[in-house]
């Protein structure tokens, strides 16, 4: 990891700031994207693919989303340090499909996980898709991800399975769908 989030332990989850991400961002989604992919997948993905994440790249693919129509993101951010702790891009599906909204990455620093934060994060994403008039939503998690339970917990339905290479392994993907109507909410 990056950093040390030794200040993870002794804030409320409940003082944690959710909010539309900002250009000053950039910087901290590549650091938590790095460190989440560095440490959930170093048991599942090539060594060396991890190790050539890097955060300029992190950075320029951030700043390219941000620029694309449609496409929203959130993030977590700890008050007292003024660091993103997390964050979630969402907007049109990029291949096509069952759902008119995705949410593309949804990543929680070590240390902050487990506490709600990914949950709050996924809601922001929800209300923004249903507000631009999305029906439903759709997510791709890698099956081998630890916290691949997350998703059919917060009431997604399995709906489609493929295999993708990452880093050049074959890895399994599934996704999950969801209605966006305010019945239905996680």
């Amino acid at each position: 990891m990056s950093r040390s989030f030794a200040f993870a332990l002794r804030t409320p989850t409940r003082r944690i700031i959710v909010r539309p991400a900002s250009w000053d961002d950039i910087e901290g989604m590549a650091r938590v994207s790095i460190d989440t992919w560095r440490l959930t997948y170093r048991d599942i993905l090539p060594k060396a693919y991890l190790e050539r994440l890097r955060p300029v790249r992190q950075e320029t693919q951030r700043s390219r989303m941000m620029h694309a129509p449609g496409v929203y993101h959130f993030v977590a951010v700890e008050p007292s340090a003024g660091e993103v702790v997390g964050f979630v891009s969402c907007g049109p599906t990029r291949n096509g499909g069952a759902a008119p909204g995705e949410v593309y990455e949804l990543y929680v620093q070590n240390g902050f996980q487990g506490r709600g934060l990914g949950r709050r994060l996924f809601r922001a994403a929800m209300d923004r898709l249903a507000r631009d008039g999305h029906e439903r939503l759709v997510v791709w998690v890698l099956n081998e991800n630890p916290n691949f339970n997350f998703y059919p917990r917060m009431g997604g339905w399995l709906h489609a399975r493929k295999t993708i290479r990452v880093g050049g392994r074959a890895v399994e993907e599934t996704a999950y769908l969801w209605p966006l109507d305010r019945a239905n909410r996680a």
